[in-house]
């Protein structure tokens, strides 16, 4: 009785969180989602991806991303003193559903603070398990379906497709270009912003504060994905590392996935 009462009171309190997006379409419940209340990252719900392991110019730390006991989770990039040419070591945090939870189709939302610094990126983004197996199949292999970036500077946010096995001669990608204009860009370090994708056999379109912001009907992905969190530093944006702007942290308030009844 008492778990049966539990399950009534979760799906009433589903029945009343509606998309930010504003796709006009009714037909759309929340099947998963994460507010990451508590004192610990939910397990049953994410894993540290690529624990230990080196991203780009980073090393990506299970201590980078933790809660901080205010309803949020927060993926840091901080700096480790050592006997490297430039001085130290980059670590960072990046979080994902891989293994755990994966969808095809429907509508995915995250409400972000994103970081402030220049020399690494904050992501929401989706990957296909068996990203870059077969070129150009979309059932076969999906792609990687950049949710939201933003890379430190004012006006570089954006949102991107890829597709095609990374450092090969057949890598595509189409994105938004910077998103110079939106109503976000000032506030985007500062304030809670959402940021929305709309996935469906047809299209990807993407939101942020529930407004459309960009749409691309090539290269639609056909295959189950997980969601990725992230903040790191690429090889190519390393350089633009300034110690003093270090540690800085992307905040996530919450994640949210909506598929059709």
């Amino acid at each position: 009785m008492f778990y049966t009462t539990l399950l009534v009171l979760f799906l009433l309190h589903n029945q009343h969180i509606q998309p930010t997006a504003q796709i006009g379409d009714s037909g759309y419940e929340l099947v998963w989602s994460d507010g990451f209340t508590g004192e610990k990252l939910d397990s049953k719900k994410w894993m540290h991806r690529m624990k230990d392991g080196m991203h780009g110019k980073s090393r990506i730390r299970e201590h980078c991303s933790v809660l901080d006991g205010k309803g949020h989770v927060v993926l840091k990039t901080q700096l480790v003193l050592d006997d490297s040419e430039v001085g130290y070591e980059i670590e960072s945090g990046m979080i994902a559903t891989q293994g755990l939870h994966e969808w095809k189709y429907g509508l995915f939302e995250a409400r972000i603070k994103f970081e402030s610094a220049q020399g690494h990126h904050g992501a929401f983004w989706l990957q296909s398990p068996e990203y870059g197996s077969v070129t150009d199949d979309f059932e076969a292999s999906g792609t990687e379906i950049d949710i939201i970036e933003y890379f430190g500077r004012k006006g570089s946010l954006s949102q991107n497709v890829h597709w095609n096995a990374y450092g090969s001669e057949v890598k595509k990608a189409k994105g938004s270009g910077d998103l110079h204009e939106n109503p976000a860009i000032p506030t985007v370090d500062t304030e809670f912003h959402v940021y929305s994708l709309l996935w469906t056999p047809d299209e990807h379109i993407f939101y942020i504060d529930g407004k459309e912001t960009w749409r691309f009907d090539e290269a639609i992905s056909k295959h189950n994905e997980y969601i990725i969190l992230s903040v790191l530093t690429s090889n190519w944006e390393a350089k633009k590392v300034k110690p003093e702007n270090f540690p800085d942290s992307m905040v996530v308030d919450w994640v949210r996935v909506f598929q059709k009844k």
